[in-house]
């Protein structure tokens, strides 16, 4: 399973990406669940034992009775328990998707009309449309969003950083995802299936990060205007700089000395100790 934050593995027992950092809900979902599985095999296995006992049956047809019973219990739970809880998760969210496809196509809608496209990709992430059929119309929108979404508080770890924040994982992949964004952007449009209103939703996307880039990053409109047909290792260059100049703005540090300073140091002194501890 792969974490919805910075794509790392996790697995069903990490509730906290072992990456980042970040809460893996799929994780927690996933105890929730087999917690709820747990509770109610005890609940259905004693109804079984009760039940059985105050039939009258002889001692071996009741013996073998409920060990028929529990364990086709114990299967199912078995069964349960073994499957992914991403998966699970994804079927529950299927069903509701189908049972509400015109509401969920209203509400993505709205936040296209609104532009809010941080609305949109935690609309789409909560209920897993980004890889729905019925939603295939919104796929690739689905993902700029998300991007959209992660340059966003990107910008926003960059203007309100304090000296003492360590926590800057999106300020740092800031220029990765402007890049991934305009990749996707920037890729033929025959590949898509539904071009001209992915494309239109493109533009208008593309001009509300570059606008939030010149108000957070300090980007000038003529570098903002020129950042979609820059190089990737040319656009890099200049958000990363204007990156430092802004948290060294506000800090003293730029952002590579302040990963610099949240590292363990090492006694100064190590290496003589292990020196001296040898002769």
């Amino acid at each position: 399973m792969k974490c919805k934050y910075c794509g790392g593995d996790v697995g069903l027992d990490n509730h906290f990406c072992p990456h980042c950092g970040r809460p893996v809900d799929q994780a927690v979902r996933h105890q929730k669940e087999m917690e709820e599985y747990e509770a109610e095999f005890e609940r259905t296995r004693q109804e079984a034992i009760n039940k059985i006992q105050g039939s009258g049956v002889g001692g071996f047809a009741v013996g073998i009775r409920l060990a028929v019973i529990v364990a086709l219990i114990a299967a199912l739970i078995f069964m349960a328990v073994n499957l992914d809880g991403y998966s699970l998760n994804q079927r529950k969210e299927r069903r509701a998707a189908k049972a509400n496809h015109d509401a969920y196509v209203e509400e993505i809608e709205n936040c296209l009309s609104d532009r809010d496209y941080i609305k949109l990709s935690v609309f789409c992430d909560k209920h897993e449309l980004d890889y729905n059929d019925d939603f295939k119309e919104y796929r690739y929108i689905i993902y700029a969003a998300d991007y959209y979404k992660s340059v966003y508080r990107g910008l926003l770890d960059a203007a309100f950083v304090k000296e003492d924040t360590r926590d800057m994982y999106y300020a740092s992949s800031l220029s990765n995802n402007v890049n991934s964004f305009f990749e996707q952007v920037t890729r033929d449009l025959s590949y898509y299936d539904y071009p001209e209103k992915t494309e239109k939703v493109y533009g208008e996307m593309e001009e509300e990060m570059l606008t939030l880039m010149r108000k957070y990053l300090g980007l000038t409109e003529e570098e903002t205007a020129s950042m979609k047909n820059l190089s990737k290792s040319k656009r890099t260059i200049m958000i990363e700089q204007a990156l430092d100049k802004k948290i060294s703005a506000i800090t003293g540090m730029s952002l590579s000395e302040m990963k610099e300073t949240s590292l363990p140091k090492l006694e100064e002194d190590a290496g003589t100790k292990t020196q001296e501890g040898t002769k």
